[in-house]
């Protein structure tokens, strides 16, 4: 552990060498400042231990140079003693407390009683670090407690909820053909049929999303990154969503070089772009477009997913890849969204060194930006 360092604060050069020779002799490293302004400046640059001021000063006295300090992150912890020959009222002495002084002593000065005050404005300097580093760990504590909890309502939500939903329209479908089959014609029940096939395939992506989700929590998801060549990468990742884009008629056009190289884990890059181009194809309505383009620099690669779908608010948009925030959404053919597959799209991202972020508008579509770094 290094000396405790001193900042002494006084217009008298015969008052700082008298401190300064009884702190050294002592074991304390002393800093010396000539007024509040340079004491401020001195405080800020070095971090003392303990800082002693004196009242009375030209540029800047004590008072409002003890203000400034308390007013400083950098500074505000630091234990001030007051020092002054004259200022020496009941009525100033509380000045200076209430200031921010934790003390004051009287000039001309007493060594021991110097090293005394010294020594318990060292203890409770410690002791200010201890509840702050306490505190710290509290509230990270906290934070940590409240993510949990967060993401253990989203769990609950999306079982209760947004799974339930779909296995009722299984169960209720399946029950129409088992109980009524031969009361519809083969047309009604190519109908049921699709709609099955629609609840099944929302159950499944809502499930496939609940099982990445479970693996990331636990720890599971291992990154493996290697070159992949970026087109095949993208097309691989689209291609179980190219039935719901035909269906919708949205064109997806792939604005990428064929031979371009990117560094990369190869299943957790086709979760999230999948997972992007699927929340694109769910609210582009009907004949829109999803470009996705690519960009690279000495530094990065970019990677943009837009669609000319409904678009969202900023509000929507302060809300996305936060799990404490319920954002389910319907799309523009009545598909169902929890929020959960961009969380997750987040969550891979970041596992590969990257970053997500989005520009939108209401009424005219959304532009996903997802950053590798090299």
């Amino acid at each position: 552990m290094g000396k405790t360092t001193i900042l002494v604060i006084d217009d008298e050069q015969r008052f700082l060498d008298i401190i300064t020779n009884t702190l050294k002799a002592s074991d304390y490293k002393v800093l010396q400042a000539l007024n509040g302004e340079m004491g401020c400046m001195v405080a800020r640059k070095f971090i003392p231990d303990i800082i002693i001021c004196d009242w009375e000063m030209p540029i800047m006295n004590g008072i409002d140079a003890i203000k400034i300090l308390k007013q400083d992150d950098l500074t505000k912890d630091i234990p001030i003693i007051m020092a002054t020959g004259v200022m020496t009222t009941a009525e100033n002495l509380n000045m200076a407390l209430s200031a921010g002084a934790v003390d004051y002593i009287r000039k001309p000065i007493d060594p021991i009683e110097l090293i005394a005050r010294l020594n318990s404005a060292y203890k409770l300097a410690s002791s200010y670090a201890e509840i702050k580093v306490k505190n710290t760990k509290i509230m990270d504590q906290f934070n940590e407690l409240k993510l949990l909890n967060a993401t253990r309502d989203k769990f609950y939500a999306i079982i209760s909820h947004d799974l339930r939903s779909p296995l009722n329209g299984i169960l209720g479908l399946t029950d129409l053909l088992v109980n009524n089959y031969s009361d519809y014609e083969d047309s009604e029940r190519k109908k049921i049929i699709l709609w099955l096939r629609k609840s099944s395939y929302s159950a499944f992506e809502l499930l496939e999303n609940l099982l990445s989700w479970s693996r990331i929590q636990r720890g599971q998801i291992k990154i493996n990154k290697e070159n992949l060549n970026l087109k095949e990468l993208v097309e691989t990742s689209i291609a179980p969503y190219e039935y719901n884009s035909s269906k919708k008629n949205i064109e997806i056009i792939i604005n990428i070089p064929p031979h371009t190289k990117i560094f990369i884990d190869r299943n957790s890059s086709i979760a999230f772009i999948g997972n992007l181009v699927n929340n694109a194809i769910k609210f582009t309505p009907e004949g829109g477009t999803i470009t996705i383009n690519y960009n690279e620099n000495d530094t990065n690669i970019e990677l943009y997913i837009i669609d000319t779908g409904v678009g969202m608010t900023s509000e929507t948009i302060g809300k996305l890849f936060k799990i404490d925030e319920n954002i389910s959404t319907i799309g523009t053919n009545n598909e169902r969204g929890t929020g959960l597959g961009l969380i997750l799209c987040k969550e891979f991202i970041q596992k590969n060194g990257g970053d997500i972020s989005v520009i939108s508008e209401v009424g005219k579509g959304s532009k996903f930006i997802v950053t590798l770094y090299k």
